[in-house]
């Protein structure tokens, strides 16, 4: 086994590269890669935009989150994965898809990757089960529940070049191989840095050597029995810039790696082709055919409400209590429209207790609470919006806690109703959580400790 990565770790840290300087060219794609293809002209709610490829549709933007695409048999048409594991194929055969409603809450699907011996595909969800469809069933890993940072969820699916099966990809860098020759993996080097938690985000197999990619959540992309050529990370003199990156595929002379702001950087040219996303959409997936690609975008506003954690870096689902808790590092918007309250409290981790109350939607004069280690970025009085700022997550243990809060001082509303014995889920964490994947969010890990209880009369309810 050959392992080559682009930055190494080592005792825990990301060493940065010893060059002398390093460029980002902005420009269209390689001439070498992908030939001159244009930036397209994107409809604003586009959730699948087609770069050089034939764009044959997309899933609406009021859909589940998009959150993996592969291109179809023969690289013709393209499968839309969702995060409630529907599939929507187009220009490629339809296969089935996960039934509606049928996934485990604080449950999604996570990966999709085509069988080129059968021309069907696997769909992995965050519990590691993979669902076979017209392919033939390998295994999966065996995730239990109870938490990403206990049991790493399942990030991503591919298929070895000789479709002799395929490759799970865990959050903590783990690849596990069924019916496929295993290369290696970043298990257990994976941790939390200075600025973000470093997680495996997508896999992507070498066409020509049968070995694989792994990206990183902070834009480092290592080699397993294929060739390192480049990362966002090297780009930017080993430093992360605070710009996710979220999805790598595999071209016939290196690999795209796509950013959450919808750059999509080639390697080994290292250009870096822009395109505009739609207010409050997040690219999320890649998919390289023979000729372009294909990169899909998550965009599910509800009732003019947007997601709050969108420009999170690493997001990493925790337990379903009070609120929901999560690690990552990065800013945090306000859900919609509202007025600040609350800026801090000294009974809460990190002295951080940021609530607003709504102004609009099916929660108007509800109060959302933001808590924990996070740093305040609005004043006491506020007005705000989904575009607004409220505060900026550190990356740290205590991480960040979010959810409904009580009308009037820094308390969770769960509290206020006595359903929290401090290890249970809550109704109202469960009703946040469900707030938050309607939005395009990963939910939150619900707890085995005891009843939820149950909303007040009129509460609304998600999708809604």
């Amino acid at each position: 086994m050959r392992h080559t990565l682009d930055h190494p770790i080592r005792r825990g840290l990301i060493r940065r590269p010893l060059v002398a300087s390093a460029v980002i060219v902005v420009a269209l794609t390689s001439p070498g890669l992908l030939g001159q293809l244009p930036l397209a002209a994107v409809t604003p709610a586009s959730t699948v935009l087609a770069i050089g490829a034939p764009s044959l549709g997309a899933p609406a933007p009021t859909s589940p989150a998009v959150v993996s695409i592969v291109a179809g048999p023969g690289g013709h048409g393209y499968d839309v994965l969702r995060s409630d594991g529907t599939v929507s194929s187009y220009g490629a055969p339809f296969y089935g898809a996960i039934a509606s409603g049928t996934l485990p809450v604080g449950v999604t699907a996570t990966g999709i990757a085509l069988d080129p011996a059968t021309g069907g595909y696997w769909v992995v969800c965050s519990n590691g089960v993979v669902r076979a469809f017209h392919a033939p069933f390998r295994g999966g890993p065996h995730i239990p529940a109870g938490g990403w940072g206990q049991y790493p969820a399942a990030v991503g699916i591919a298929s070895a070049t000789s479709g002799a099966g395929y490759y799970v990809l865990r959050a903590n860098g783990a690849v596990n191989a069924f019916g496929a020759t295993p290369h290696g993996s970043l298990a257990r080097q994976l941790h939390y840095g200075t600025t973000a938690p470093v997680v495996a985000v997508s896999m992507a197999v070498d066409p020509s050597s049968g070995g694989y990619w792994i990206a990183t959540s902070t834009g480092g992309v290592y080699g397993f029995d294929a060739p390192s050529l480049g990362s966002p990370t090297s780009l930017a003199h080993g430093v992360y810039d605070g710009v996710a990156t979220v999805a790598i595929a595999a071209t016939s002379t290196g690999y795209l790696v796509a950013r959450a702001n919808g750059d999509v950087e080639s390697f080994p040219a290292g250009t870096v082709t822009h395109h505009a996303l739609a207010f409050g959409a997040r690219a999320d997936a890649l998919a390289a055919p023979a000729t372009g690609y294909y990169l899909g975008v998550d965009l599910t506003p509800l009732h003019g409400y947007y997601d709050p954690l969108r420009a999170l870096t690493s997001l990493v689902p925790q337990e379903i209590d009070q609120g929901v808790d999560y690690c990552g590092a990065g800013p945090i918007y306000a859900l919609g429209d509202g007025t600040v309250l609350n800026l801090r409290d000294t009974s809460w981790p990190s002295d951080g207790f940021i609530s607003y109350r709504l102004s609009d939607g099916p929660a108007a004069g509800k109060v959302v609470y933001v808590a924990e280690n996070v740093t305040p970025t609005v004043a006491i009085g506020e007005r705000v919006t989904p575009a607004t700022v409220v505060g900026v997550l550190h990356d740290a243990k205590t991480c960040l806690e979010t959810g409904w809060a009580r009308d009037s001082g820094p308390a969770g509303f769960a509290a206020g109703f006595s359903q929290f014995n401090g290890k249970n889920s809550t109704a109202f964490g469960l009703n946040f959580s469900a707030l938050l994947q309607a939005l395009g969010s990963r939910p939150g890990l619900p707890q085995p400790y005891g009843p939820p209880g149950q909303l007040p009369a009129g509460w609304p309810t998600w999708p809604g």
